[in-house]
């Protein structure tokens, strides 16, 4: 099991260099120009997406968040924010998880780590150690807002983040791949 996540996760990162390596972007105009029966899925998607709850920022964070209303496991959620042209989210400082939790907040987020969205950190790649990683940058993970005895690998297959509402506040959590939770997109960095 262990194997077969270790190389869709190096697979999925391939494919994201290969796209901005060859079309300056991890998503080219021509994969976006799909047909209109192939597009219906991510037309809806698109539309659930942009009337979702979003934050621009405040203190020169260069992003803002969209909370999807469905819910998915972690791999789905990351292909759905990429197939709308968004990357999964990420949280690298102080200011970035205050406009998350702003976000949140406007989402009616509810108690209990359950409830909670994912984020595009994992260490998939790393499932002994627990080295956790951005799927949608690349970038080892160096500010965190683990919740209380977070993570804790339970079972030996929690390796994905999710931030759910625990004690009044929003926190981090690790969670096996297969839960289905809401998941977080943000706009996409720029390529260069």
């Amino acid at each position: 099991m262990t194997l077969i996540i270790r190389k869709i996760a190096f697979v999925s990162f391939l494919a994201l260099i290969l796209c901005e390596t060859i079309y300056g972007s991890a998503i080219p105009q021509s994969v976006l120009e799909i047909s209109t029966e192939e597009s219906t899925q991510s037309d809806n998607l698109l539309r659930k997406l942009a009337s979702s709850k979003s934050s621009k920022s405040k203190e020169k964070v260069d992003k803002k968040y969209y909370v999807s209303p469905d819910k998915a496991n972690w791999f789905k959620a990351f292909l759905y924010c990429v197939s709308a042209g968004l990357e999964l989210a990420t949280v690298e400082s102080e200011a970035e998880t205050d406009l998350l939790n702003e976000v949140l907040d406007k989402d009616d987020i509810k108690e209990g780590w359950k409830e909670g969205y994912w984020l595009s950190g994992n260490s998939l790649a790393y499932p002994e150690t627990l080295e956790f990683y951005w799927a949608s940058t690349g970038q080892k993970i160096i500010y965190t807002n683990w919740g209380k005895d977070q993570p804790d690998n339970a079972g030996k297959k929690e390796f994905c983040i999710g931030v759910g509402l625990v004690g009044k506040k929003p926190a981090w959590n690790d969670y096996a791949p297969e839960t289905e939770l809401k998941y977080i997109c943000q706009s996409p960095r720029p390529c260069c």
